[in-house]
């Protein structure tokens, strides 16, 4: 199973073990092939347990505008270019979108890197191409697995159905980098420090992250200004503005936890 440089997952792991490390949940990836995972079959029922013990997870700037009406999106401290993160909780340990039956909360937005696990694209030994990948540590795959990875020889419609999600994941990630390169470009983020005090009195601090500074962006040239319009970067700004307002809603989550 393998898709073009242009389609796979620059942040993906190696195929091969003992390769550089591993993103966000990631574990044991391997390249699915047929003589190794045609008995293996993956449960595809919603768990969403591996997410439990982080808070924040990468979103892409296609998300921004769903993904904004439940989290706080901020960008990630030192990346380039800029890596946008969507918010799940204040405590590094904690997600407060799933509970302990592994279930994402109702009625909210689930963002695609967590819907695509455990799959993956990952280059192969050489670097000359990328094979779809599975963790084989998530708990989703072996042998009792529901849906079967392979009929015969061939990958079952799970798996091309898998294939084409994560084709389109790092399509849209490529094209997110575009965007949010124009956020660095006109020099619009800046550092930034949340500090939330509980009903009882405790201070919880999150930082690492930047933010759009509106008087930054307010200031821009009117060609500065088209230059966003054209690139497709004014929604994803006015998305991240407007998600600010989701820090409340992280504090009162917290609080009731």
């Amino acid at each position: 199973m393998t898709k073009t440089e242009a389609e796979a997952d620059s942040t993906a792991p190696r195929a091969a073990a003992g390769a550089a490390a591993m993103p966000l949940f990631y574990k044991r990836p391997e390249a699915l092939r047929a003589d190794r995972h045609g008995a293996f079959g993956v449960t595809l029922a919603p768990d969403y347990g591996f997410a439990a013990g982080t808070h924040a997870v990468p979103v892409n700037a296609i998300e921004f505008g769903i993904a904004a009406r439940h989290y706080p999106i901020v960008f990630a401290a030192g990346t380039t270019p800029p890596a946008a993160v969507a918010v799940l909780g204040l405590r590094r340990d904690r997600n407060l979108f799933v509970d302990a039956a592994g279930a994402w909360a109702e009625e909210i937005y689930i963002p695609s890197y967590v819907r695509r696990y455990p799959f993956v694209l990952a280059r192969n030994d050489d670097a000359s191409e990328f094979a779809l990948c599975v963790d084989m540590e998530s708990g989703k795959i072996g042998p009792d697995g529901e849906v079967p990875l392979f009929e015969g020889s061939e990958p079952s419609e799970a798996v091309r159905k898998a294939l084409d999600f994560c084709g389109a994941f790092q399509r849209e990630a490529r094209e997110s980098e575009t965007v949010l390169g124009k956020l660095a470009e006109h020099d619009l983020l800046v550092a930034n420090e949340g500090r939330f005090t509980l009903p009882g009195g405790e201070v919880l601090t999150v930082n690492d992250f930047c933010i759009v500074d509106e008087a930054r962006f307010s200031a821009l040239s009117d060609e500065a200004f088209l230059d966003l319009r054209h690139s497709g970067a004014l929604p994803v700004i006015y998305a991240h503005l407007w998600s600010m307002r989701n820090w409340a809603d992280l504090t009162r989550r917290t609080a009731a936890a």
